[in-house]
């Protein structure tokens, strides 16, 4: 199924378009000889440019800068092209999810559902608010400067200091990189939160309609049916979180890797190198959304492994003690199967945890000592 023919996810639907406009669905479906390649070529070659400017700055903070842009820039690559070869799981997502809803019922399942929808839009607001201003941070800061520059610290192959031409058409790739590259994270680093999320909540939903069970004036045959039909969205969960801990896994491993040494690299700059408010401001923007990349992942990571943890208790809640034979032998089954631990590990290595961005700062202040060790030996 091509995912172009596919209706919007609606719980994601901003990620979705920024997939769209970047052309990943696109490349997704094979359509490598089209606009979409052209425009990947043309976002991600700033990236080769700033490659070839590592530390050939006079400046300590351009290099410093250009350090920390240089790992981003592969990491968005990276992490790109990796989403492009799984964004057909995209598909079953949607499916999974609509299953799910299709069994909503009962006033308190129905506004625990409103308050997961205004949470998953109140997320992606919040990241979108988040980029745009790491992308006015970035693209407008250098007007501020009193030497004519560029948004960059890049080696380009054109003498924008002394042509105006040239500068504009510099400033023209720059900007849309910047944009196109922010549009792309924007999409990657809010979907693995918004989605964790979103399975954390159906968690509890199901939670809800367990624990529900033998309490109303339903006879025993309907509540063995609706222990059953729980049991059925156990394992639609469980499919769920499946497919969307493979989705993510990997991306994920990039990030974290990366988050440490740019969280470091801010760091150092913001201590030793800034001079000025403006400077300052960038700097604290740069630490800010390395934190939001990285915080609300681990932490409904966490929320996840803690949610399916709760459906062993739900089982109990439940009034199994007036049931059927059959139905006490089903809750028994159902029981057992909710010992299984979900925990998720990005690219089967790293846990998506709190522990993990507690790691991520702990190695962040290492390589930050050494960064802080090798300039004092250097001076």
């Amino acid at each position: 199924m091509e995912l172009s023919g596919t209706p919007r996810i609606d719980y994601f639907r901003k990620q979705v378009l920024a997939w769209r406009i970047a052309g990943a669905f696109d490349l997704s479906e094979g359509k490598y000889w089209s606009w979409a390649m052209v425009l990947n070529m043309f976002v991600f070659f700033p990236t080769t440019l700033l490659m070839m400017s590592l530390f050939s700055n006079e400046n300590p903070m351009d290099n410093n800068i250009n350090f920390s842009l240089t790992v981003t820039s592969l990491a968005t690559f990276l992490k790109f092209s990796i989403y492009v070869t799984q964004l057909t799981k995209l598909v079953e997502i949607q499916e999974l999810i609509a299953q799910l809803d299709a069994r909503l019922s009962g006033e308190d399942q129905l506004v625990r559902h409103q308050k997961m929808t205004r949470k998953l839009q109140w997320m992606s607001k919040l990241f979108m608010v988040i980029y745009l201003f790491v992308i006015m941070n970035i693209g407008i800061s250098f007007v501020f400067k009193k030497e004519r520059s560029l948004p960059l610290p890049m080696r380009l192959p054109f003498d924008w200091k002394k042509s105006m031409t040239a500068y504009i058409w510099s400033l023209l790739l720059e900007e849309i990189g910047i944009f196109f590259q922010v549009l792309v994270n924007y999409a990657g680093d809010s979907f693995p939160p918004s989605a964790l999320c979103l399975v954390s909540e159906q968690c509890q939903l199901l939670i809800l309609r367990i624990s529900n069970i033998g309490y109303g004036s339903k006879s025993l045959k309907e509540n063995e049916e609706d222990l059953l039909n729980c049991i059925k969205d156990q394992n639609t969960l469980y499919r769920l979180l499946e497919v969307i801990h493979s989705f993510i896994s990997y991306p994920m491993l990039v990030q974290f890797f990366v988050t440490g040494i740019n969280i470091a690299v801010a760091s150092f700059g913001l201590v030793f190198y800034v001079q000025t408010l403006a400077e300052r401001v960038y700097y604290v923007c740069f630490l800010l959304v390395f934190t939001v990349e990285t915080y609300p992942l681990c932490y409904y990571g966490t929320m996840v492994k803690e949610s399916f943890a709760e459906l062993h208790y739900a089982v109990f809640c439940s009034n199994w003690v007036d049931q059927s034979a059959v139905y006490r032998g089903n809750m028994l089954i159902l029981g057992e199967r909710t010992k299984r631990q979900q925990l998720l590990l990005a690219g089967d290595l790293v846990p998506i945890h709190l522990s993990t961005f507690v790691a991520c700062w702990k190695g962040a202040y290492s390589f930050f000592t050494l960064m802080t060790d090798r300039d004092s030996q250097g001076s």
